[in-house]
């Protein structure tokens, strides 16, 4: 049948429906599921009950008759086929309990239909079954179809039905079987009418006797007896068969047997599981700790289990009577509030698809947990089930676990605030602090220590010291297991090296490990304070190179004393001679010689050039030496200088070297002759008598090239970086053979470098030097 017979038969199945706990195999079919069941058999169109009104009716024939809009169902046959009144007349027959038959038009097309009477288990008629055929159309048909036509038809109508139709004679002889019998028996439906014994050749033994006792009792009743059995095919395959016997009469005397067959053994397989299925569920039912009712919806129990039954202590009375009200009287006084108790139940007694939680207080000191749910058939509210659980031992371990939760709380409070204590100290020390444990792993550090490694706190948690600071590792490790396996701490230790936030970087520590113990365990660890003194170690770094610097200054000064003073005196001396020899000469009326005006006014020179290169060394100190630029051309200030330096020539040979092109700079001609002047009068001074000194001039890309060589003492290769500072002298310059102040070459640098020039030398102990500068030619 279709998707509508389904429905109105799960509908009566949900009307008819026993608890879990009842039988289902024995609960007898109602008049309306067998009608149904029959329906669904013969693939009716329509099924009717024993008064003739509507119980089923497919769409198609829904619309032949004009009730297209629905609402057939429950009204009287006579009134829904009205537009089909040789379908009526059919039914009408089978409510006399023979089959009837009809043809005629519906929805344009012309119809076959079967009716059979269908009875209940007592053998009284329940109503009627009708299914419909379409006319075949392959054949042409005449206009009045004669005897041998209707039959044709009526027996096509009858091979379609999901069933075996067949007739007998009194003696169990079949006189008429439909082709069904081939397809659900693998029987040919001649063989049962030509084989007089077919039928007992092919019931099965077991069940011969009660098909012969149950088609006996039909023929002498004269009623439709119904009975369940199996057919055993040539193959040896049992099938259970179920079928209608009905008994025809003539004349008042019973003659022949009809009756439906129908292939029952997947129904009579699918109850079976559900038997089994319903034991499983049932026993599963009883043995579950919870205690469970089902209530319908007319407030009857349905089912409940032992568990339930002991919890609430009712009694087998009030069970047996399955009146929910009356066992919620008994149960309440056990509890706390009966009344809420009651009134709480009650409300759920009314069909709702809310799901409910309660907890319910017992007098004796129980407390049970109620959950209640409604139970549904498809989409229909059916009743209610209730499980109670004790949750008494629950509810005790739930306080006990709350009271050791809160007081694990409070200790993991206490606890946090002096981690967080700890983490404040180790946090905001100035100083990197750690704990390490036996394996070398780091389980507290603070920022400052894991910045040091350049790492984060929570990335160098868990790690070994070895993979947190691999560059220093190698040192400190043996000395934290030492501290280790002997207990005892070491500190203020001086350590120097390397750490990966800084690898090109020497850094200074002060370092202590101290052992960390327990009662128990012993050393399980220790603490590690490192604090940086890299800065404090350049400080002191700093310190010793500033006082060598102002013990070196302070010698520096001294020299330079001594030789200004010596300097100074130098010239002196002889000037004041030879203005005495002048004086003398001027009291006794002679005038000055001139050689003794010539070597007074040399000194007075010498004089100035001293006091000259202190007052230049003053103002580049103070920044303020100034230049006059413009155009020079270099190889005539050289030829200037030297026509200046010739009475220094004397006892030298001088070799000037300069290109034929003219080298013009732009500069201070004064300054650039005091440069030239300075390192030729060194150059002069330095050298033996009769050596050799060079002046050379060259052009060097764009830059012009002047050097003076000598062939001097030389400088030592220690005092070199020194020579162009202030006051400097060589060591290996006395002061008795070579004068001067020491400030000549720190003139020279500043005049060179303001002119964007640079200053150098090339010198070895014994074989003179060659001083270099360079200046920038004019664009």
């Amino acid at each position: 049948m279709g998707t509508e017979v389904e429905q109105v038969t799960k509908g009566d199945m949900r009307r008819g429906q026993a608890g879990p706990d009842a039988q289902a195999s024995s609960r007898p079919v109602t008049p309306h599921e067998r009608l149904l069941q029959v329906g669904r058999g013969l693939r009716a169109a329509l099924v009717t009950d024993a008064q003739g009104r509507v119980v089923w009716m497919d769409e198609v024939l829904a619309l032949a008759a004009g009730w297209e809009g629905g609402g057939e169902q429950g009204r009287s046959c006579r009134k829904v086929l009205a537009r089909l009144p040789w379908l009526l007349a059919a039914v009408r027959t089978a409510l006399t309990g023979e089959q009837g038959l009809g043809e005629g038009s519906g929805q344009g097309q012309h119809l076959f239909a079967v009716v059979v009477p269908v009875y209940g288990d007592d053998g009284s008629l329940v109503g009627a079954c009708a299914r419909l055929q379409p006319r075949r159309t392959a054949r042409a048909e005449p206009d009045t179809p004669g005897t041998e036509h209707v039959r044709e038809h009526y027996e096509s109508l009858i091979d379609s039905i999901d069933g075996i139709v067949w007739e007998a004679d009194a003696e169990f002889r079949f006189t008429f079987v439909s082709r069904q019998a081939e397809r659900l028996l693998g029987l040919h439906a001649r063989r049962w009418v030509s084989e007089p014994d077919f039928w007992a050749r092919h019931v099965h033994p077991e069940d011969w006797g009660r098909v012969m006792a149950t088609c006996l009792d039909a023929l002498r009743q004269g009623r439709t007896h119904e009975l369940e059995f199996r057919m055993v095919t040539d193959s040896g395959r049992a099938v259970w068969m179920r079928t209608q016997v009905t008994a025809t009469a003539e004349e008042g005397q019973p003659v022949r047997l009809r009756g439906l067959m129908v292939d029952v053994t997947e129904q009579l397989r699918s109850r079976e599981s559900v038997e089994h299925t319903h034991s499983v569920l049932r026993a599963t039912f009883d043995s579950i700790a919870d205690g469970v009712i089902v209530v319908d919806a007319e407030q009857r129990i349905i089912a409940y289990n032992k568990r339930f039954q002991d919890m609430w202590g009712l009694s087998d009375a009030v069970m047996r009577e399955r009146i929910a009200e009356a066992a919620l009287r008994q149960a309440a006084p056990l509890t706390v509030d009966p009344a809420a108790f009651v009134a709480h139940v009650q409300a759920q007694f009314t069909p709702s698809a809310a799901v409910s939680v309660n907890v319910i207080e017992m007098k004796d000191g129980r407390v049970l947990e109620s959950t209640s749910l409604p139970q549904r058939m498809g989409d229909a509210i059916i009743g209610r089930v209730w499980s109670y659980r004790d949750v008494t031992q629950e509810r005790r371990a739930k306080m006990e676990r709350e009271r050791l939760l809160v007081a694990e709380q409070n200790a993991r409070e206490r606890t946090e605030e002096s981690f967080a204590l700890l983490d404040t100290f180790l946090n905001h020390a100035p100083v990197g602090l750690a704990f390490v444990n036996r394996d070398l792993r780091y389980l507290r550090i603070n920022t400052a220590l894991a910045s040091l490694h350049g790492h984060s706190r929570e990335w160098e948690l868990g790690r070994t010291v070895w993979e947190a600071n691999p560059l220093m590792a190698p040192h400190f490790a043996p000395l934290m297991l030492q501290v280790m396996e002997t207990g005892l701490p070491m500190s203020d230790m001086e350590m120097s090296g390397h750490v990966p936030a800084t690898p090109e970087e020497l850094r200074h520590w002060r370092v202590s490990y101290y052992p960390v113990s327990t009662p128990s365990a012993g050393v399980v660890g220790l603490g590690a304070v490192v604090v940086e003194v890299t800065e404090e170690h350049r400080a002191r770094q700093e310190r010793e190179r500033l006082l060598k610097e102002a013990q070196e200054a302070i010698r520096v000064r001294d020299d330079f004393l001594s030789i200004a003073a010596h300097e100074l005196k130098t010239p002196l001396t002889p000037l004041k001679l030879h203005l005495q020899m002048m004086k003398q000469q001027a009291t006794q009326g002679h005038a000055p010689k001139p050689h003794h005006v010539d070597k007074a006014l040399s000194q007075v020179s010498r004089l100035s050039l001293l006091i000259h290169d202190l007052l230049d060394a003053t103002r580049i100190e103070a920044g303020r030496l100034g230049l006059r630029r413009g155009p020079v051309e270099l190889q005539a200030l050289t030829d200037e200088v030297l026509a200046e330096a010739r009475p220094l020539t004397g006892q030298h040979t001088l070799e000037r070297v300069a290109p034929p092109e003219p080298l013009v700079v732009l500069g201070d001609r004064g300054r650039l002759a005091q440069v030239l002047s300075n390192l030729l009068e060194n150059a002069f001074k330095y050298s033996p008598t009769g050596g050799s000194v060079r002046l050379k001039l060259e052009r060097d890309g764009n830059m012009a090239h002047v050097s003076v060589r000598d062939s001097g003492i030389g400088i030592p290769d220690d005092q070199r970086e020194h020579l162009f500072q202030r006051f400097f002298r060589a060591r290996n310059a006395p002061i008795s053979g070579f004068g001067g102040l020491g400030l000549g070459l720190y003139i020279c640098r500043d005049i060179v470098e303001r002119h964007g020039g640079h200053i150098w030398v090339d010198t070895r102990v014994g074989h003179g030097s060659t001083f270099h500068f360079t200046l920038p030619l004019a664009p």
